[in-house]
């Protein structure tokens, strides 16, 4: 299983570092930041590697192959599975909960081969937004007295699970067939919201048409009948 690890809306270059050291430290490379840094951190958005590289010991090659993405479907380009990190002690999910060990055997039900896992920014975490472009969310489970945790220790405990379970038996039985891919899944959500006309009811029912096309765990051959449809 291949795993690229994506950072939503990251504030401190530290962080970063850091979780680029974890990924080195477990054999991952592939890291990507969405909407990294606020608007107005012009000179730190122009310098975050430099900045990254106090923390980033051993892991300079991660955080020089580092993506700048400007969405979430961006910077899952080629994921087949999206999954979402929380401790969920501040949030409602509205998808698929499973505890962070057990991630590799629920992607590899899915038939994932190409996962990414999204971790939200130092103040608040993954918003629902987010999370509505994942197919689970994968939780740690902290105590409530302290329930978050530092963005790069999380992203070392996650690296961690998935370098040790990925390494086990795969699951017998039938072989899935190859799922369509997370990106491929919030274009065709558009996609169906823009066919609405009248009956557009906003970025909440958006939000709902994109989960329930997650939940359908379509084929690749699904949603090139869906897309067919469509276009009919």
């Amino acid at each position: 299983m291949n795993v690229r690890i994506i950072l939503v809306a990251p504030r401190n270059p530290d962080n970063i570092g850091a979780a680029a050291r974890a990924m080195a430290n477990f054999g991952l490379g592939e890291l990507a930041l969405v909407r990294a840094f606020p608007n107005d951190w012009g000179e730190v958005a122009r310098t975050w590697r430099e900045e990254a590289s106090v923390s980033a010991v051993g892991a300079m090659d991660v955080v020089r192959s580092a993506r700048l993405c400007g969405s979430i479907p961006e910077a899952a380009e080629g994921c087949d599975l999206l999954l979402g990190t929380s401790s969920l002690h501040f949030i409602n999910p509205e998808r698929d909960v499973v505890l962070l060990k057990d991630a590799p055997a629920y992607a590899a039900g899915r038939g994932a081969s190409r996962v990414g896992l999204l971790f939200g920014g130092e103040k608040s975490g993954l918003s629902r937004e987010d999370l509505s472009f994942c197919g689970a969310v994968a939780t740690i489970p902290t105590l409530p007295a302290q329930p978050s945790m530092n963005l790069g220790q999380a992203v070392a405990v996650a690296c961690y699970e998935l370098a040790a379970r990925a390494s086990g038996e795969p699951l017998r039985g039938r072989r899935p067939h190859p799922p369509a891919e997370a990106s491929e899944i919030a274009r065709m959500a558009e996609q169906i919201a823009g066919s609405l006309g009248g009956h557009w009811k906003g970025k909440a029912q958006l939000r709902e048409i994109r989960q329930a096309l997650l939940d359908a765990r379509l084929t690749k051959g699904a949603m090139a009948a869906l897309r067919l449809l469509l276009r009919r």
